[in-house]
């Protein structure tokens, strides 16, 4: 897998994890909790973890490294969370490693403490592009060390343009289901559990931008999502309204789906119907299909 992180860099804590749109793929984002002598610029660690390569083999290098992540933070996902489409299992992934990060979770309270650990790094190149790569394992060092001795500035800076404009509550508890699409049965949850908890952490008082902010967040992955240039380029296939400012209700996802709640008395669409409308490129901009579009196609 490609990566920043090119040695070994023991005791270092998590700054952030998001999803990385269009592939639902994980990136890290790690750092030493002190600055350096004459450091100028900080020196965020960053790691891709393609947990859903079209590559086997990348892909269960990337599972073998998420999972020695989660293990050295001590976390753990619900099975539930595990049968989920590929873009809410990414996103149930970076909520939960979010919530023991030095940034934060929209949901979650900041930790008083964050857990220092060990990142081993082994590199190598593949057979069918020829190019470096590089696969991780995370270790806990068994040692924590105060927010507030940790010295470094970070924003991220290809996330979703609204979340600077939030200023939550955050939630003395979060459900293992929150936010997941389908029940056991593979049928759609619903909103009655999730939309209030969102709506009493967003602490909006506006009814329609708060059901637009709920639908962005649990349907586009708004809070966790970031979009990395490929080769110095964006995808044309970016969704509404989520890392630009789009006001038109029908050139976004979370638009239509207002615009269908209104028309068919206070209801959405089916989360079944959302997800193939994404994979077979009926969604605004050929959103949520997974695939990279470039304006040079």
């Amino acid at each position: 897998m490609q990566s920043k992180l090119e040695s070994s860099a023991p005791e270092l804590i998590l700054v952030d994890a998001q999803v990385i749109y269009p592939g639902f793929n994980i990136k890290i984002t790690l750092a030493s909790p002190q600055r350096r002598p004459l450091q100028i610029d900080e020196d965020f660690k960053t790691c891709d973890l393609m947990i859903n390569s079209s590559h086997e083999k990348q892909k269960a290098e990337s599972q073998k490294s998420l999972e020695s992540l989660m293990e050295s933070l001590n976390l753990q996902i619900s099975e539930l969370a595990k049968h989920q489409p590929p873009q809410i299992v990414a996103a149930t992934y970076a909520r939960l490693l979010q919530s023991v990060s030095w940034n934060g979770a929209l949901f979650t309270k900041s930790k008083d403490k964050l857990q220092l650990i060990n990142v081993e790094v082994n590199s190598g190149t593949s057979k069918r592009h020829h190019k470096q790569f590089f696969n991780y394992t995370f270790s806990s060092t068994n040692k924590n060390i105060d927010r507030d001795m940790v010295q470094i500035d970070y924003t991220p800076s290809d996330s979703w343009w609204y979340y600077s404009h939030l200023h939550p509550i955050h939630l003395s508890d979060v459900p293992s289901d929150f936010l997941l699409w389908f029940d056991m049965d593979k049928q759609d949850r619903g909103d009655n559990d999730d939309y209030p908890l969102v709506a009493r952490a967003l602490n909006v008082n506006n009814g329609y931008r708060r059901l637009a902010l709920f639908y962005q967040i649990k349907f586009e992955i708004a809070d966790v999502i970031c979009c990395p240039p490929f080769y110095n380029q964006l995808p044309k296939n970016l969704p509404g309204n989520i890392f630009e400012r789009q006001v038109d209700l029908n050139k976004s996802l979370t638009g239509l789906m207002i615009k269908y709640y209104y028309l068919h008395s206070c209801t959405r669409p089916d989360v079944k119907s959302i997800y193939f409308a994404g994979v077979k490129n009926r969604l605004p901009n050929s959103s949520w299909n997974g695939k990279w579009v470039s304006d040079h196609n």
